[in-house]
């Protein structure tokens, strides 16, 4: 073969490989398959977030007066098995503070990862569903002016976990904590929904001894009292539209909100809610009535302990957790009371002091105690 020969037949093979090659079967890709995949067969490969955040419709919030959105952001953290299919993991709920969106001192998913590799609590699923408002905070309790918050907790957000995750829908397995206004929430919706919630921790909630509505930051000065007179005589003397848009410029958020929650007038002109002061010839006038509705808020724990006795009786367990030092004086106070009340009416409740401020240890009462608590208590497969 002369040296044309040879290129030529060169040429010629190389074709005939090009041809083999692309006429053979593609090989096959590899398909991603999520936590929530339909496969029976587990897969060392799939994935699922850790942590999750979404919008939820929150029907029980539709018809407020003060245009709250009927949909909300929750925060779902999910377990490191959660990828097993099939497998169902406890609901721990965490209501934060007031115009709190998160937990504080805490990280999801990283310190929860944590806790569970060193063996210190079982895996759970925990859902974190803020109560801030437009209005400044929901106190998780039903309102005809702000929406029907305690209602978006026990139904809508319970509702959408257990259809969108792999929960065990059950109240053994589920249960409720909160840290100050989310601690009060908690301890509430636990006394009024045993059939839901199995148990709760409540740290430094907003309770009232005695004396608490009086010694709060709301009610503990007269100026206090006077700025919000003269608040609502001023919202009195405007036309409806312009006072609805003043609605927020109040003396105190607080107050404004708390006011809203627990003593709501959807018949009045804004504010919407009924004040216990008037002013009457440079005089400050309370209003009995409509003060023991501002007290039987965060306080009425005698009453609530006969009440609800049953319901307290169904929960396996009801832990208060407050520190000494807390900056809000009352809260320490109130959160005694609590636990004298339950006791003289038999039921059992544990009360914990420790040297504290109202938030400065939260994450260590979080990672040591409240989280632990849960881990023993709630019912896993």
């Amino acid at each position: 073969m002369n040296r044309k020969q040879y290129t030529t037949l060169f040429i010629v093979l190389i074709l005939l490989a090009w041809f083999v090659a692309s006429c053979a079967p593609a090989a096959p890709t590899a398909t991603p398959i999520s936590a929530t995949s339909t496969s029976a067969a587990p897969l060392p490969t799939e994935v699922f977030k850790p942590f999750n955040l979404d919008t939820i419709p929150a029907p029980s919030l539709e018809g407020n007066l003060v245009d709250e959105p009927a949909k909300r952001d929750i925060y779902i953290y999910l377990p490191p098995s959660y990828g097993i299919p099939d497998k169902r993991f406890p609901v721990l709920y965490y209501l934060p503070g007031y115009g709190d969106s998160g937990v504080l001192d805490f990280s999801l998913p990283k310190d929860m990862d944590a806790l569970i590799q060193s063996g210190k609590v079982n895996e759970m699923i925990i859902v974190v569903a803020s109560g801030t408002s437009k209005m400044g905070g929901s106190f998780y309790v039903n309102s005809p002016v702000t929406g029907n918050w305690e209602d978006y907790i026990v139904k809508d957000v319970v509702g959408y976990v257990d259809s969108h995750f792999r929960t065990l829908a059950q109240a053994e397995s589920r249960g409720i904590t909160g840290h100050s206004m989310g601690g009060f929430g908690a301890l509430n919706i636990a006394m009024r929904h045993p059939d839901v919630f199995s148990a709760v921790y409540s740290m430094s909630p907003g309770l009232f001894d005695e004396n608490g509505l009086s010694e709060s930051q709301m009610f503990d000065s007269e100026a206090t009292i006077r700025r919000f007179v003269n608040y609502e005589a001023g919202l009195s003397a405007l036309p409806l539209e312009d006072a609805q848009t003043r609605m927020l410029q109040s003396p105190q958020q607080f107050a404004l909100s708390y006011g809203y929650a627990f003593a709501p007038n959807p018949d009045r002109n804004p504010p919407y809610y009924d004040y216990p002061y008037t002013e009457n010839n440079g005089e400050l006038v309370r209003d009995d009535e409509i003060w023991n509705k501002w007290e039987s808020g965060y306080g009425g724990i005698a009453d609530e302990a006969i009440r609800y006795k049953d319901n307290f009786l169904q929960l396996k367990g009801i832990v208060v957790d407050y520190g000494t030092s807390d900056e809000y004086r009352w809260i320490p106070k109130g959160c005694v009371y609590f636990g004298e009340q339950m006791a003289a009416a038999g039921i059992p409740v544990k009360v914990e002091a420790y040297d504290g401020t109202h938030q400065g240890s939260l994450g260590t009462r979080i990672r040591e105690y409240m989280l632990p608590f849960f881990s023993t208590i709630l019912k896993f497969e």
